[in-house]
């Protein structure tokens, strides 16, 4: 479908009724992705996200440590995780690491599985693969000469749908969560030696109107 293919026109009384609550207390109900990052490099036994705000807003966009400020609600429906990797040109014939390597590491190698903590209540622990991408870069890339054999790779985690709650879980205002990973072995030496993984949840978030 087309953009534009399809739409509605409200009238205006129509559009003052959904853009008005109708008590000062009702709260307006919207898309949101809380993102955190978090590095692995070789020998990475646990991760915590979601514990601690930065100051980097590319890195988390949470402003209160391991909480929702009051008065938000999060009905949590998708969790997904990238790995915010840097496109790398090996040599095929010597070198078979590289960003597709770093991933399998991550992923399947270390054994790591994932456990969502609300209020010291346990979700989990599931497996890691169960963790899918957003999204990332397509297309085609040719390198290499006559001098040396070199192929580039990059990487990106499955971007098909992965772990979905449907709303079923919600995050209260003012009270902890965190997602854990747990990685059965350390992680073994990556070849971009620091691998940073996002994890985000998404759902709808309830919020005062201001």
């Amino acid at each position: 479908m087309g953009f534009g293919a399809r739409f509605k026109v409200a009238t205006r009384g129509q559009l003052r009724q959904m853009s008005t609550p109708p008590s000062g207390s009702s709260p307006e109900a919207i898309w949101q992705q809380f993102y955190d990052t978090q590095p692995a490099t070789a020998g990475t036994t646990i991760q915590t996200f979601f514990a601690a705000p930065v100051a980097d807003r590319t890195l988390t966009n949470m402003d209160t440590g391991g909480q929702l400020s009051d008065p938000q609600w999060l009905s949590i429906y998708n969790i997904t995780l990238d790995f915010l990797t840097q496109n790398t040109i090996e040599d095929p014939l010597i070198d078979a690491a590289g960003e597709l390597n770093d991933l399998n590491l991550l992923l399947k190698v270390s054994r790591p599985t994932w456990t969502l903590v609300i209020s010291d209540k346990s979700y989990g622990p599931y497996s890691l693969t169960t963790l899918h991408g957003t999204g990332g870069p397509s297309g085609n890339i040719a390198v290499g000469g006559a001098a040396a054999a070199a192929g580039a790779q990059y990487a990106n985690n499955m971007p098909t749908p992965g772990w979905d709650y449907k709303g079923s879980l919600i995050i209260p205002p003012k009270t902890s969560f965190r997602i854990v990973v747990n990685y059965g072995v350390p992680v073994a030496a990556l070849d971009a030696v620091t691998v940073d993984m996002r994890i985000s949840l998404f759902g709808i978030l309830s919020r005062r109107v201001l």
